[in-house]
């Protein structure tokens, strides 16, 4: 299957100059400036924008600047919901105004993927000498700003396990699928992905609402699941494995240094309505207890919230010393610029356990100050990590997103899959769990045997990405 080239062609009345200096501002009423927010236009800035699909949909989602030639050519890739370059040219035309041409190009393996979401294609044919491998993610939606890096960090353990010799003999294909941050559409996803011949397991890397739906159709099916991010304790099965940081181990530690470093006690709890933040809070406070202090308000909105401002509100009357913020990427951002522009990040600090590398390069100087405590930032500094982040830069290019503690926990996992089949002795749900209980693979993140996280990175949001403020304990 080739690429999917989309060509549009505009006259406007604009000359070329003012045109360019128009891509970016968030301006809407232009439908070729597909409310693109971009601060600065050069190579690897990020750009947030919603591009036509086809004229199917138009999605929110991100890219990339790769090149930039003043008031004549703006050069982007496009990292969610799907990949692919998108090329803006600035010709003068005659009557004084510009002719801009679009040209969009979706590359092969997205438009497999995309064809079989909107239900054009029947799915993905696997061969005998291949070992299918499912990653459901979030690339739209909420959660879509971890995509594009998941996507990436999963193709590079593929590859590098492909050079390995694979697994028993075979080749793995990695096999995508969107849950568009919906647990309804995470249903459909994992139904087709059920449906690939021969599929010997699924990477996770999306919302628990999106796993309390999911997860049951894996074991109806007798797939293994493996299931990569934060996540609160859910009931076990053998079929389901789990790899992320729990509450507790994100929060018994921090949450009292933060205290001790503010010397405050109050606190508020805020996030999206479901049921991880639901059980961020209820570990918050349980912790909060604990140490003395004391919980002064909660606050929840759904997923895709762009009205922060009744939380804020609380937040702002509450007079508390801290907050801790369960909001989902997005919604994340959203909250954290809003908190700021609030005034409230001068006097509130901030605990966020989904603020990563990637979610900061969104927020810039609006998220200075945040706290989070995870497996993986992209400052740790170890010859695992230097090395890995080589191997990505040379795979993705310099222009590629920043890697995230969730794409490198996928990483991760995608390596302690593999190395599992092999101890094991074949990829098939038995061999996989016997393998699991003695294979490890020694990637960046502090991990034990079968992926188990050892300890934690405390971080802190800054302008240019996240420092790393000390090494905690994981609870376990």
């Amino acid at each position: 299957m080739g690429e999917l080239v989309l060509n549009n062609e505009t006259q406007l009345e604009v000359c070329p100059s003012e045109l360019f200096a128009l891509f970016g501002s968030g301006d809407s009423s232009l439908g070729w400036l597909f409310g693109a927010e971009a601060p600065r236009l050069r190579p690897g800035s990020l750009v947030r924008l919603a591009l036509p699909l086809g004229g199917l949909v138009r999605s929110p989602g991100t890219a990339r600047v790769l090149s930039c030639q003043p008031n004549r050519r703006i050069d982007l890739i496009h990292e969610t919901p799907w990949a692919g370059r998108v090329v803006c040219l600035f010709d003068p035309s005659d009557g004084g105004g510009t002719r801009l041409r679009v040209r969009i190009t979706i590359d092969d393996r997205e438009v497999a993927r995309l064809g079989a979401e909107l239900g054009l294609l029947d799915g993905y044919e696997a061969g005998l000498r291949e070992v299918p491998l499912g990653l459901l993610i979030s690339l739209s939606g909420p959660a879509g700003i971890l995509g594009r890096s998941t996507v990436n960090c999963a193709q590079l353990a593929v590859e590098e396990v492909n050079a390995d010799g694979g697994v028993t003999g075979r080749t793995v294909r990695l096999v995508v699928a969107d849950d568009s941050t919906d647990p309804g559409i995470g249903a459909i996803a994992m139904r087709r992905l059920c449906r690939t011949p021969g599929l010997a397991a699924v990477v996770g890397m999306h919302s628990s609402a999106t796993y309390a739906v999911t997860a049951p159709m894996a074991v109806a099916e007798g797939i293994p699941y493996l299931y990569t991010p934060t996540s609160e304790p859910t009931a076990a099965h053998p079929l389901l494995v789990r790899f992320g940081e729990t509450p507790l181990d994100q929060l018994h530690r921090a949450l009292p240094r933060m205290a001790a470093q503010t010397g405050g006690s109050r606190w508020f709890l805020a996030g999206n309505d479901y049921s991880w933040p639901r059980a961020i809070s209820a570990t918050a406070r349980a912790v909060i207890e604990r140490m003395g202090g004391h919980v002064a308000g909660e606050g929840y909105l759904p997923l895709g919230s762009q009205n922060f401002e009744p939380v804020l509100m609380a937040i702002q009357r509450s007079g508390v010393d801290h907050v801790v913020s369960s909001f989902v990427g997005q919604d994340h951002v959203g909250f954290q610029r809003d908190f700021a522009s609030f005034g409230l990040r001068e006097s509130i600090r901030t605990f966020a356990p989904l603020m990563d590398d990637a979610v900061v390069e969104h927020l810039g100087a609006s998220g200075e100050g945040t706290w989070n405590a995870l497996g993986y930032f992209v400052a740790l500094d170890t010859s695992e990590n230097r090395e890995f982040l080589r191997r990505y830069a040379d795979r993705f290019g310099s222009c590629s997103p920043p890697v995230s503690a969730a794409a490198e926990g996928v990483y991760e996992a995608i390596h302690t899959w593999a190395r599992s089949c092999r101890a094991g002795g074949g990829a098939d749900p038995t061999a996989l769990l016997s393998g699991l209980r003695r294979a490890s693979f020694k990637g960046p993140r502090r991990c034990g045997r079968g992926g188990r996280l050892k300890s934690l990175l405390l971080g802190e949001a800054t302008a240019s990405g996240v420092r790393i403020l000390d090494e905690l304990p994981a609870a376990h």
